[in-house]
């Protein structure tokens, strides 16, 4: 759309001039030039607000001749989701970038502060570098231009492509949005942060930037928090956080911003870390630059599934990065010999110290965190292929950096500031009693790991402390208690997650069409699908049990056109000691259950038949008779039924250029496994199951597979996230008040 473009080159324009002016009147002290600068930067901001209506509208109205528009949305969509549409892609989501973006700068100029031109300086520099982005991507380019050997010019596709199923979830409306909020006011302290090492201001500089501070470390957390909620009532993994990279993209600048939080206490009460927390409001949106160059330059795009594929963008996203990382390096390293900060001294046992310990530890797993997550990159620059970490890596490093925290908000909160403490037995007493107690309560419930104990223990110690300021601090009518209530949150979030994960208890079974089935102590009968109010095909699951109410779960399971595949949505039941969480896998037809049948396999893959969970394990060769032109290859097989789990190894024997099947028992039946065909092109084995002389249980009746889990104590993961928040907006506005005396 020629408009569109249009706006996007005037948007440039307008923020090249804006950055000319403000330079131009810093040096020359002349008020028209900011005037000047104001108006242009009003007028991109305006610009992009044009953009941003005229981008919805397009597809609001379906104007699918926008390749934008037509890539990722569709005429069945609801209006709730084609709202989604907006952030689905990557021009939508830099284009809210530079929405939000103008918003931060407008409310800059208008608190009127000191050194608004160098402030706003680099804020329209980072959006004019997004508008250029947009100059090459745009979201209004015509289909034609993009496809021309798929439509001809001027040709309007009668529907789009659609919305990932995924996507189209009432979570997906606030999470994405919320999040940008977090990456894109990482923009206002890097601002300051340039500011404070230009003018060689480093103290006043932090009343202006705290606030924001603790708004970045607030929309980003409630971002990755509404983020890991979508996954684990949507995805059906069972999970809420995998340490995909996308994840870790925010996970990391997070952590970075929490520790500047912390930095700026310390600063603002000693005047200390002066050039620490310059380097951290720096660094932390040098991480978001980093963050979108890995996930939307095609980087990682095969160790994500979340990632974006390659794009025609990605010398400009590196320049993004090269050209900021640049600035921020030459100009701390040439302000260093200016550092005139304070010496965090006193005895060792003062709050400042175990603050700063806890910044460490911070930026410690944001570090290891960052290397893990670059490992793809790294490894194709240093070696011959591109290899990933795996998961444990990311639980190795996290588990001594969870136990230091936990001992760090224990104990920091019952330290006095700078001075020694009186008897520290005496302060600690009581909170370290109870710990104990209800340690030894929660090691008779049947959590014996060492490692968990111990978390547990130190975190117990840090809500009952945390929650005796925040309480002493209500009745001294202190508002400033937000940050131990974010501490008490964090406390039962770390307790939350160890019991859902580390103890929850799940099976895979098959539930038979109208027929009752015990599962986990809970009769549960499978009636049919029915149509959601989605539209969506829900399988019936009637569920009764001794600890629970009778209710009815309902898991999606639907073909989607999009995918061309079909997608599974858990049931999520929540009750107050536990979720009971139904993920389906399959519906086997009845007429898929001959008996006698073949079945095909990847390997690390598992299928199901009749009541059997069948896995792929991978091949086994014995060539000891190889002299006699002998072979043998196995399939090494893991069976699973009724909970039990059982090893089968079917073989071919090859002979000279014969082959011979030697088939294994499949456990609690007459059938017999054999292999029928090895695919080594596409990794797969076919296998044949014999019939069975005895008619098993469900066998010739439809059946739902099914994954069925009890998450335990899952509820103070929940309660936490939401004190965690709580705490940071009763923050928030506490030191936006502060910063206004």
């Amino acid at each position: 759309m020629i408009l569109g473009v249009t706006l996007i080159n005037l948007t440039f324009i307008s923020l090249i001039i804006c950055i000319i002016s403000y330079l131009l009147s810093q040096y020359k002290k002349n008020n028209e030039l900011i005037n000047l600068a104001r108006w242009a930067f009003y007028i991109s901001s305006g610009f992009i607000l044009i953009q941003t209506v005229m981008l919805m509208w397009g597809i609001l109205t379906h104007q699918f001749q926008w390749q934008y528009v037509f890539s990722y949305s569709s005429r069945d969509m609801s209006v709730f989701y084609l709202i989604t549409t907006f952030w689905g892609g990557q021009e939508g989501t830099f284009l809210l970038w530079m929405l939000l973006g103008s918003i931060y700068g407008v409310i800059l100029i208008r608190k009127n502060e000191g050194n608004e031109n160098i402030v706003m300086v680099f804020m329209a520099l980072i959006l004019a570098f997004i508008a250029m982005i947009l100059i090459k991507k745009s979201p209004f380019s015509y289909i034609w231009e993009i496809r021309p050997h798929q439509f001809q010019v001027g040709e309007i596709p009668v529907d789009g492509n659609g919305l990932n199923p995924l996507l189209q979830n009432p979570w997906m409306i606030i999470h994405p949005p919320v999040l940008f909020t977090g990456y894109s006011s990482t923009m206002i302290l890097f601002a300051y942060g340039m500011t404070a090492l230009i003018t060689r201001d480093y103290k006043t500089w932090i009343k202006h930037v705290f606030p924001f501070s603790i708004f970045v470390g607030l929309s980003l957390g409630t971002g990755i928090i509404l983020g890991g909620y979508w996954a684990y009532t949507t995805l059906g993994w069972g999970g809420y956080w995998g340490w995909d990279p996308v994840e870790n993209s925010s996970f990391i600048p997070w952590l970075s911003s929490l520790a500047l939080i912390h930095g700026l206490i310390i600063q603002k009460r000693h005047g200390g870390l002066q050039r620490t927390n310059v380097f951290l409001a720096l660094f932390t949106f040098i991480l978001v630059l980093y963050g979108s160059f890995l996930t939307r330059s095609g980087v990682l795009s095969d160790f994500s599934v979340h990632s974006f594929s390659q794009s025609e963008i990605n010398d400009y996203l590196a320049a993004f990065l090269a050209f900021f990382f640049a600035v921020a390096t030459v100009f701390f390293i040439f302000r260093k010999p200016e550092d005139k900060s304070k010496q965090i001294s006193g005895s060792f046992f003062t709050r400042e110290n175990f603050m700063f310990f806890g910044i460490l530890t911070l930026l410690l797993s944001s570090i290891l965190t960052l290397f893990g997550t670059s490992a793809p990159l790294l490894s194709s620059i240093f070696m011959d292929q591109a290899t990933d970490v795996s998961i444990e890596y990311y639980y190795l490093i996290n588990t001594p950096v969870v136990l230091l925290l936990g001992f760090f908000i224990a104990v920091s909160p019952g330290l006095n500031w700078m001075k020694k403490n009186g008897d520290l037995k005496k302060i600690f007493r009581i909170p370290l009693l109870f710990s104990f107690l209800i340690t030894i309560l929660i090691f008779f419930l049947g959590i014996k790991n060492i490692i968990h104990l111990t978390i547990f223990f130190l975190f117990v110690f840090a809500i009952i402390v945390n929650s005796v300021m925040v309480i002493s601090m209500i009745r001294m009518n202190d508002w400033g208690f937000g940050g131990f209530l974010s501490h008490v949150g964090i406390g039962l979030m770390i307790m939350g997650m160890i019991t859902s994960s580390a103890y929850d208890t799940s099976v895979q079974t098959t539930l038979p069409l109208n027929s009752e089935k015990k599962v986990l102590d809970y009769d549960m009968k499978y009636t049919g699908f029915r149509k959601g109010p989605d539209g969506k095909d829900e399988a019936v699951i009637e569920i009764r049990g001794t600890a629970l109410k009778n209710f009815v779960a309902y898991p999606k399971f639907y073909w989607s056109e999009f995918n061309q595949a079909y997608m599974r949505n858990p049931s999520v039941h929540n009750l107050w000691i536990m979720d009971i969480y139904i993920a389906p896998i399959q519906v086997i037809l009845a007429d898929e259950q001959n008996n006698g049948k073949n079945i095909e396999i990847q390997k690390d893959g598992q299928v199901y038949f009749e009541d059997y969970t069948i896995k792929f394990i991978g091949y086994e060769m014995d060539g000891h008779d190889s002299n006699a032109g002998q072979i043998t290859i196995s399939a090494v097989l893991s069976i699973i039924h009724e909970s039990q789990k059982h090893e089968l190894k079917p073989s071919i024997i090859i002979q000279d250029d014969e082959q011979k099947i030697i088939s294994a028992e499949i456990p609690h039946s007459s059938r017999t496994i054999s292999i029928a065909n090895i695919n080594v092109e596409t990794n797969t084995l076919t296998l044949h199951i014999t019939d069975d002389e005895i008619t098993m249980a469900g066998a010739g009746v439809e059946l739902l597979a099914v994954e069925i889990t009890e998450k335990p104590l899952i509820n103070m993961l929940w309660l936490g996230t939401i004190l965690m928040i709580t705490g940071l907006i009763i923050a928030l506005i506490y030191r936006t008040r502060i910063s206004r005396l």
